[in-house]
């Protein structure tokens, strides 16, 4: 017994997490539906991980900013950032649109005793402004313990830029911050170490429920968001955004970060692979500010993988409903979507939430909430990985322009 732990842990972290997704998806076939019994594994990871999601992006965003060295610096890498996620949602959403179309995935898909009793019927206007105020948290410690990350990034920078502001006066809650920080990356180590176990349980109990024959009647669309996630991580991300721009092997830019991708993948949470993420990017060498700045405020902003989805989604809603898109209303569907994705919050099913506001923009029926709701898990092991990958193609985009990258090898 004592060989096999020592073996084990000898492993790597990313073996470790592949051995327990082939296990879960072999126990979820063998057992059925029984295979639940191993839900709490996946319970107990969701829920250490969320406890440590929003201390940790509080002191890396507080230390981000204060660390950034002046104000302009700060506003500077914000806005390329911004800049690149808007543009990148963008790309990804014209993605979704062009494949969808072209393999027509909304036909011969029979809508006969589809249920649309707890569908919503109707969806709330908010207004831009609404929006806006909304970020501005009322209550710091509310915002905490509801972890709501955008009023928690909002008041991190502030705070973060009054301490640097603030010189030698600010010193000790800054220090109290940095301390929080590595307290905060400790927990996450030795949090990571039941990812194994936790990703064992997830994928045992969505395997043993939805079995393969789900799959069969959303077949196209299942394989449109794949093909165009696929698509995206090696062509846009990492060829354009990482190769061509940044001037980073796409090889090793794929091969580092395959642990963050192969976590998200079976958690389906941008957030809680924010630890991962941090120290894959780290390792290809964005230097520590850029991203600490980039990476946990990209897991709330910047959802590349939820654009194409959400592109995906209304494709087949209007096709299975026998509406034909414009060209105009495609637009509006772009120009939706890429609102839509930038903020949504990176835990599993809030695509299904954000689906509402670019099915209503273009006037469609709420009821394909219902039909897409069941599949809701296996298309979001799809796009998840393109958002957590467009946070780390980001930072390295920012890090070069700034000049703070720290690689020594790029390739021509």
């Amino acid at each position: 017994m004592g060989f096999f732990c020592e073996s084990w842990n000898r492993l790597s972290l990313f073996t470790r997490i592949m051995i327990g997704f082939a296990v879960g998806i072999i126990l979820g076939l063998v057992m059925g539906p029984k295979a639940a019994i191993f839900a709490p594994l996946g319970t107990i990871l969701t829920k250490l991980l969320t406890m440590v999601v929003a201390p940790l992006v509080f002191t890396l965003l507080v230390c981000a900013a204060a660390d950034v060295g002046d104000g302009k610096r700060l506003g500077r890498i914000g806005i390329k950032t911004v800049i690149i996620f808007l543009l990148s949602t963008a790309v990804a959403i014209v993605l979704g649109l062009v494949v969808s179309n072209v393999m027509n995935i909304g036909s011969g898909v029979s809508l006969v005793g589809i249920s649309t009793a707890d569908q919503p019927k109707t969806v709330e206007n908010v207004s831009f402004i609404n929006t806006l105020l909304n970020i501005i948290p009322k209550n710091i410690f509310e915002a905490l313990a509801k972890m709501n990350l955008l009023q928690i990034i909002f008041f991190s920078l502030f705070l973060g830029f009054a301490l640097l502001k603030s010189g030698d006066k600010g010193k000790a809650v800054l220090d109290f911050c940095r301390s929080g920080q590595e307290a905060m990356k400790e927990i996450t180590n030795i949090v990571l170490e039941f990812t194994p176990y936790g990703v064992l349980g997830l994928m045992a109990n969505v395997v043993g429920k939805n079995g393969t024959a789900i799959l069969i009647p959303y077949l196209k669309t299942i394989a449109a968001l794949y093909i165009c996630s696929l698509f995206y991580l090696i062509v846009v991300q990492a060829g354009l955004m990482v190769g061509i721009m940044s001037h980073v092997s796409p090889l090793k830019f794929l091969k580092t970060m395959k642990e963050a991708m192969t976590f998200v993948f079976a958690t389906c949470s941008s957030v809680a692979t924010i630890p991962l993420n941090l120290e894959g990017v780290k390792k290809l060498g964005v230097d520590e500010e850029t991203a600490n700045f980039v990476i946990p405020f990209g897991a709330v902003m910047n959802m590349n993988g939820t654009a194409i989805y959400e592109a995906v989604a209304v494709v087949f809603t209007a096709q299975i409903f026998g509406v034909n898109l414009t060209f105009m209303q495609q637009i509006m569907i772009m120009l939706s979507g890429t609102l839509a994705s930038i903020g949504t919050a990176g835990i599993p099913g809030s695509g299904l939430v954000m689906l509402t506001i670019v099915l209503s923009s273009v006037n469609l029926p709420m009821e394909a909430i219902g039909l897409l709701a069941g599949i809701d898990r296996i298309l979001n092991m799809g796009r998840v990985v393109p958002n957590i990958m467009g946070d780390a193609a980001t930072a390295v985009m920012v890090s070069r322009s700034e000049g703070t990258f720290r690689d020594g090898k790029s390739f021509s």
